[in-house]
């Protein structure tokens, strides 16, 4: 169960959002002014905000208020069925997402649903990257590391750990990449050992630049990075994947640099039963997929076949 607010002047459609919502167990609050929506979000912190857009209310107005008292909080905003350019205008006023009526039960309540699990998201991956920030001001050193014993690798076991479970219970998809530049050891061999610290960096820059703010790319091994991503099926990991691809073909370090990328995919939604799936089971189609790219030639993405459930977790 979550706090919703519902930010709309009219009685019979926001008694409709409160069945909606109400009915899949979430409390709801109804505003029907700007001011008092936004005492109410100071008062209260909703875990989404819903606001209306007509001329009777100003809900792309509340949006921009909001994201500058409140910038975590998501908010949707509902547009009448002629609007036209819906999509447009809820990203312009700084929405996470938009409905256009008529409002069914089914949609509202899974977007709603999907907006706090991205939010859950977010502020998880913020938590991760504080931490490994606080061991970089505390001059926590990086080595190479065999898999497992890495900071950066615990932290990201912790949170895909978390984002499985999510998965399973929301049955939604995450995706999780496994990318190697293409003859790194040898290409970066003649370079000093700060260019070549400095040539990583660049590379994960590049890797972090193409990706939402609820994914997260880390460093594996020297030369080796991995990227999860929440919310993502098959066809949405390999529009990334090959964004990065080509993100590692501007490396201004090293000139001409290419790179070979393993994908995993696990889609609880398309598995029937109980689907179960652990990091192990991720990380091993991942690497098997990055090596098959590799003995390809490299340049290239392999895998992203949903990772079959496991047995147990």
């Amino acid at each position: 169960m979550a706090f919703i607010l519902v930010a709309e002047p009219s009685a019979s459609i926001a008694g409709a959002l409160r069945r909606f919502l109400e009915s899949a167990h979430h409390e709801v609050t109804v505003v029907g002014d700007v001011q008092e929506a936004l005492a109410r979000v100071r008062e209260l912190a909703p875990a989404v905000v819903m606001a209306s857009v007509s001329d009777g209310f100003d809900g792309e107005g509340l949006c921009r208020q909001l994201k500058e008292e409140a910038p975590g909080i998501p908010v949707l905003l509902l547009y009448l069925p002629e609007e036209e350019q819906p999509e447009s205008r809820a990203a312009a006023a700084g929405a996470e997402a938009c409905l256009v009526g008529p409002l069914k039960r089914a949609t509202v309540v899974s977007c709603v649903n999907l907006m706090m699990q991205v939010a859950h998201s977010r502020e998880a991956v913020a938590q991760i990257r504080a931490e490994l920030q606080m061991q970089q001001s505390a001059g926590v050193r990086r080595e190479p590391v065999p898999a497992g014993s890495s900071p950066d690798l615990d932290f990201l076991k912790r949170l895909l750990l978390m984002e499985v479970k999510r998965s399973r219970r929301y049955r939604y998809p995450i995706s999780f990449l496994m990318l190697e530049p293409d003859r790194f050891a040898e290409r970066v061999a003649p370079l000093p050992g700060p260019q070549r610290t400095s040539a990583l960096a660049e590379i994960l820059r590049k890797l972090a630049e193409a990706l939402r703010d609820i994914d997260l790319a880390v460093p594996f091994a020297e030369g080796r990075f991995i990227v999860f991503l929440p919310h993502t099926p098959y066809e949405g990991a390999i529009i990334v994947a090959e964004r990065l691809l080509q993100r590692v073909k501007e490396v201004e370090s090293v000139p001409g640099l290419t790179a070979s990328l393993g994908l995993a995919v696990f889609e609880p939604a398309a598995v029937k039963g109980q689907a179960q799936v652990s990091f192990g089971t991720l990380m091993k189609e991942a690497g098997d997929s990055l090596r098959r790219a590799q003995a390809a030639g490299g340049d290239r993405i392999e895998g992203g076949r949903p990772v079959p459930p496991t047995p147990t977790e």
